[in-house]
């Protein structure tokens, strides 16, 4: 599992690398990711992501942690969020305009939701019922 102290580091970097691309001339315009939903232009998996292939996967979310909390996939994988946990949790992407968010009121222990990531990109999301996008609960999602 990505420590949470490495999954910090990834993003620091991440987001560094970033400001510096719109810094220096970028216009800072992203491209539509899953759904809708703006993803960056470079797609650079965290080091302990876990590769996942099929045509769908699951990534779980149990008590105060998503199972991978770093997933790396293929364009068009189809990702159910499923609710492992004995709490309700929520999926809230980094990105406030995504379509692909779960509600708590729908994410109740045993529920599923999916979606198909068709754009390549990093998808950060978080549980806010029990953390941030930082600490706590926080996933990412790497879609090659």
């Amino acid at each position: 599992m990505l420590s949470v102290k490495r999954f910090l580091s990834v993003m620091l970097v991440m987001v560094t690398t970033r400001a510096l691309a719109v810094g220096c001339g970028g216009d800072g315009a992203e491209p539509e990711g899953a759904d809708g939903a703006s993803a960056p232009t470079e797609v650079e998996a965290p080091p302990d992501a876990e590769v996942m292939e099929g045509d769908s996967v699951e990534i779980l979310a149990i008590d105060n942690s998503f199972d991978p909390e770093a997933a790396q996939v293929a364009a068009g994988t189809e990702v159910t969020f499923v609710n492992n946990g004995r709490n309700d949790h929520n999926v809230v992407p980094e990105d406030e305009d995504a379509e692909w968010a779960v509600d708590a009121a729908d994410f109740a222990p045993g529920d599923e939701a999916s979606f198909t990531f068709e754009d390549p990109g990093v998808y950060r999301f978080y549980c806010s019922i029990h953390g941030t996008l930082t600490a706590g609960m926080p996933g990412v999602l790497v879609v090659e």
